[in-house]
C-alpha cells in the first residue's frame, strides 16, 4: 500500500513541475526557422525587436529576410518562454547572393538623368543596401541642397498631403534628426537608420505607417526590416499597448477567529517590492487566497519608491504590513518622510507609517491596513503640496466666496455667472477638499446653477466646453451622461473624428482626452493622434501646425499621463524637456515667446510636473522656483494676480492656483480631499469652509523680489470659436487703453479654451 501512495505521489510531482518547452531549427536568412513546443500556444516572432509577428499552435515556421536577432516567445496560459537566436547568412551563399555588408567606395545613383556617384556608407547608401536585400526600387531628385528621396516602393511624396514626404533618422530618438542630405551623412557601425514617410511635419519614425528600419552592426554588416502598413493593424495595436504580466507571489491562508497569521513574502517578489511580511487577522474562520505582485506607478505628490498590489479573495481582513528602503535609494533624504500610501477611486490615502529599525543596507518600516489595494511606497516632497490648512489657501477660497453669485454660480467680481466660470470653480472646491453643494447663495449651490442652465446654453457649447463641465460634474460625483436630462458624454465623444481628434484643434482634443478619460471612455485612438501632434521642440500648440505654447503642453502632459502614458516615456520626456525652457528668470513660466510670468501658465505647469512625478519646487531659475513665484502673485485680500504688475481676470488665475498648489492635476478626483490627511485628523467649519486641523506646520509666506517681465504678447486665436465660447471671465468694457489690449486678449483666450 505504502509503494501505491509513492508511486501516485511521484506522478503527481512529476505532473506538477511542467513548464512549457521549446526547440527551435534554423538560423539562416531566407530560410524556414521552425518553432516546435509539447503544447498548443500562443506564439510570438520578432525580427530585431521590430514588428511582432503572430502564430497559435503548438508548431510554427518564420522565414528571416535579413540577418540580426529573432526573438521568439510562446504563452500558454500562465506560463511563457522565450529564446533570442543569431540570424545569419548561410556561408557559401545559401539561397541567395545579395551581400549583406555595406562596402568602402561609392555606387551611382542616377537623379533627373543625371549620374551621381554615392559613398556606400552614408544613410542614402544603406538605403540602396537595403532596396537590394528586399528588392524594391525607389526613385532620387537633385535639389539644391543635395540628392533627395522622392519615391520608396511606389510611396511617393506629397501622396498623403502637400507635407507628405521621405524622410531619414539616424539612431532615433536618442540623436538629433539630421540636418544633411542623406548622401552627405555619413554612416559609422553600430548606426541605425530609419527612413519614414512623414504625412505632415508631426509625423516621426514611431508614429509613420511606412518605414524601412536598416541597422548597421560591426564590419558594416547590414539587417533590414520593413514596415508597411497604411492602417495600423490592430494585432501590432493590440501587442504594444498590452500592460506588462508580473509575477506573482500566490498563497492559500487558513485564518483562525482572534488570531493573527504572518506571511513571509517569497525572496523573488520581496527583491521587486521590497514587502517583507503581511500579517493578516479575522473576526472569523476563513481560508482566503493571498496574491502579491508589483505593479505600474500612478502620479502622487511624491517620490516613488515602489509600488505592489495586494490581492485578498475577502474583502473583511485587516492586517499590517512590512516593507524595507533601501538607504542607498533615499540618498540624502529623510527616512521619516517614507510614507505608505493606498490607491483609491477617488485618489490615494496616506496610512500611518512607523519607522521600526534599520541596518545597512536599509530604513525598517511598517503600516496597519483596514483594507488591501493597490500601494506605493513613497517619500514626500517638501514644502509641496500645500495643505487645505494653510493660510494661503484659505485665503483663496474665503476671497473665492466672495464672488459666487446670487444664482450660485460664479464669475469676476461684478459679471454675470456662466457654465464655464462655475466649472473651473467647482472644480478647484473639489480640490480643496470643499463639497461645491454646500456652497450656497440663496439656497442654490454652484451645481445647481450648471443644473439650471445647462439646457439654455447646451446650444451654444463648443467641445470644450462639454469636457470641462463633465470634468467638474465628475468631481463632485454627478453623473455626466444624464445631468438636467442631458448626455454629455455623448455629445462629447459625436466630436470624435475618424483619425482619433476631437473636435477641431489639439486643446479641444487634450480636454476631450480627460473628460472621457475620467469617464471610464476609451481614448487610445485619440492619445495616439494627440502624440503624433508633438512637434520637433517637444511641445503642443493649441492647432496643428502651430508652434508649441507652454499651456497647452501643459496640459497635454496631464492629458496623456492620465491616459496611461508612463511618466518616464519619450513623449513625455520631450515635453518636459520643452517646458523647461519656458521658465523666466523670475522663477516663473510664461505662454509663448518671450511673454511675461503669470499666474495661470505657472498652475499649468506645477500641475504638469505632479502628473509627472517631478518635484515642481525643484524647478527653479535665479533660486525661485515656480511654486514660489506662483505664490508671489496672491494679493492679501486673497486673490492671484495676473502678473506681478497687471490684476486681470482674478477668478480664473485663482482657481487655477488652487489646484496647481495643492499638488491636483487634471482630471480632478472627487472627495480627494481625503488624501491630505490621516484618519485620525479633525475637521471644523468656519466662514463657511471646511478646515483639516492636522500637526503640519503652515510654511511660511513666501516674499519675492522680481524681475520685471517683459510686456511683449501676441494675439490669440481664439475668435475661430467666438461663437460657441460664451466663457470668459473678462470684461470687455473694462478695456481703457490700447497699451491692454493684446494681454486682454489672451486672458478672453485662457478662459474661452481652457481649458
Amino acid at each position: 500500500m505504502r509503494l501505491i501512495i509513492f508511486f501516485v505521489l511521484l506522478f503527481a510531482l512529476c505532473n506538477s513541475v511542467h513548464a512549457l518547452s521549446m526547440n527551435v531549427e534554423g538560423n539562416y536568412v531566407n530560410e524556414k526557422v521552425k518553432v516546435m513546443l509539447d503544447e498548443e500556444a500562443f506564439i510570438i516572432f520578432r525580427m530585431n525587436y521590430g514588428t511582432p509577428i503572430f502564430a497559435e499552435g503548438s508548431t510554427a515556421c518564420f522565414i528571416p529576410r535579413v540577418t540580426g536577432e529573432l526573438y521568439i516567445e510562446a504563452i500558454a496560459g500562465n506560463e511563457r518562454i522565450n529564446k533570442t537566436i543569431s540570424i545569419t547568412k548561410r556561408q557559401g551563399g545559401g539561397s541567395s547572393g545579395t551581400d549583406y555588408t555595406l562596402p568602402d567606395g561609392t555606387f551611382t545613383v542616377i537623379a533627373d538623368g543625371k549620374e551621381f556617384q554615392v559613398n556606400w556608407r552614408t544613410a542614402l547608401g544603406a538605403l540602396e543596401k537595403a532596396s537590394q536585400i528586399l528588392g524594391f526600387s525607389y526613385t532620387v531628385e537633385e535639389k539644391s541642397w543635395g540628392l533627395y528621396v522622392k519615391c520608396i516602393k511606389g510611396k511617393c511624396e506629397k501622396s498623403d498631403g502637400e507635407t507628405s514626404g521621405w524622410m531619414y533618422w539616424v539612431n532615433y530618438p536618442s540623436d538629433e534628426m539630421p540636418g544633411v542630405s542623406a548622401d552627405e551623412y555619413e554612416i559609422e557601425e553600430g548606426d541605425k537608420v530609419i527612413w519614414y514617410f512623414s504625412r505632415s511635419m508631426d509625423d516621426t519614425p514611431d508614429s509613420s505607417p511606412y518605414k524601412i528600419k536598416i541597422t548597421v552592426s560591426t564590419g558594416f554588416a547590414v539587417g533590414v526590416e520593413s514596415s508597411w502598413n497604411s492602417k495600423r493593424s490592430s494585432t501590432t495595436s493590440s501587442y504594444t499597448s498590452t500592460s506588462p504580466t508580473y509575477e506573482k507571489f500566490s498563497k492559500s491562508v487558513l485564518l483562525s477567529p482572534g488570531t493573527e497569521r504572518r506571511i513571509e513574502i517569497s525572496k523573488g517578489i520581496a527583491e521587486k517590492i521590497d514587502v517583507i511580511s503581511i500579517t493578516l487577522k479575522s473576526s472569523k474562520s476563513k481560508k482566503i487566497l493571498l496574491e502579491v505582485y508589483e505593479d505600474l506607478p500612478v502620479s502622487i505628490p511624491g517620490k516613488i519608491y515602489r509600488c505592489f498590489s495586494i490581492d485578498l479573495s475577502d474583502s473583511e481582513i485587516e492586517g499590517v504590513i512590512e516593507f524595507r528602503v533601501s538607504k542607498k535609494w533615499l540618498n540624502s533624504l529623510s527616512p521619516n518622510q517614507v510614507l505608505l500610501i493606498k490607491y483609491t477611486d477617488s485618489g490615494y490615502i496616506e496610512l500611518p507609517t512607523e519607522l521600526v529599525e534599520e541596518d545597512g543596507e536599509y530604513y525598517y518600516y511598517k503600516s496597519e491596513l483596514k483594507s488591501f489595494s493597490t500601494f506605493a511606497i513613497i517619500v514626500k516632497w517638501r514644502g509641496f503640496p500645500l495643505n487645505t490648512t494653510d493660510g494661503r489657501i484659505l485665503r483663496a477660497l474665503e476671497w473665492l466666496r466672495t464672488i459666487q453669485n446670487d444664482d450660485g454660480g460664479f464669475s469676476n467680481p461684478d459679471e454675470e455667472s456662466d457654465i464655464a466660470k462655475t466649472s473651473w470653480a467647482v472644480m478647484a472646491l473639489a480640490a480643496a477638499g470643499e463639497n461645491p453643494n454646500d456652497w450656497t447663495k440663496n439656497n442654490t449651490s454652484p451645481i445647481d446653477y450648471i443644473r439650471n442652465n445647462l439646457k439654455e446654453s447646451i446650444g451654444r457649447m463648443g467641445t470644450a466646453d462639454y469636457a470641462r463641465t463633465i470634468l467638474a460634474l465628475k468631481a463632485v460625483n454627478e453623473n455626466p451622461r444624464n445631468f438636467s436630462g442631458i448626455n454629455l458624454v455623448d455629445m462629447l465623444k459625436s466630436r470624435i473624428k475618424e483619425n482619433g481628434q476631437i473636435g477641431d484643434f489639439i486643446y479641444t482634443t487634450i480636454w476631450g482626452i480627460m473628460a472621457l478619460k475620467a469617464c471610464d471612455e476609451d481614448v487610445n485612438k485619440s492619445v495616439e493622434w494627440l502624440k503624433q501632434q508633438q512637434n520637433e521642440d517637444g511641445g503642443f500648440a493649441w492647432t496643428v501646425g502651430e508652434k508649441s505654447d507652454y499651456d497647452d503642453t501643459a496640459a497635454a502632459i496631464q492629458a496623456l499621463i492620465a491616459a496611461g502614458e508612463p511618466g518616464d516615456s519619450e513623449v513625455i520626456k520631450k515635453a518636459l524637456d520643452y517646458l523647461k525652457t519656458g521658465q523666466n528668470e523670475d522663477g516663473g513660466f510664461r505662454y509663448f515667446g518671450s511673454s511675461a510670468s503669470n499666474a495661470a501658465s505657472d498652475s499649468w505647469v506645477i500641475q504638469a510636473l505632479v502628473a509627472a512625478g517631478e518635484n515642481p519646487t525643484e524647478w527653479k531659475k535665479n533660486n525661485v522656483s515656480v511654486v514660489e513665484h506662483l505664490l508671489s502673485l496672491q494679493t492679501e485680500e486673497g486673490f492671484f494676480n495676473y502678473t506681478s504688475y497687471q490684476t486681470s481676470n482674478p477668478g480664473y488665475m485663482t482657481v487655477c492656483a488652487i489646484m496647481a498648489l495643492l499638488g491636483k492635476p487634471h482630471p480632478v478626483k472627487a472627495e480627494e480631499f481625503l488624501n491630505l490627511s490621516f484618519e485620525d485628523s479633525i475637521r471644523s467649519t468656519e466662514n463657511g469652509i471646511t478646515r483639516l486641523i492636522s500637526s503640519t506646520p503652515e510654511s511660511p509666506e513666501q516674499n519675492l523680489s522680481l524681475v520685471t517681465p517683459t510686456t511683449q504678447e501676441k494675439l490669440i486665436h481664439e475668435t475661430l470659436e467666438l461663437h460657441s465660447k460664451p466663457e470668459t471671465f473678462i470684461s470687455m468694457s473694462k478695456i481703457l487703453a490700447v497699451s491692454l489690449l493684446l494681454a486682454t486678449t489672451i486672458l478672453t483666450y485662457l478662459w474661452r479654451r481652457r481649458k
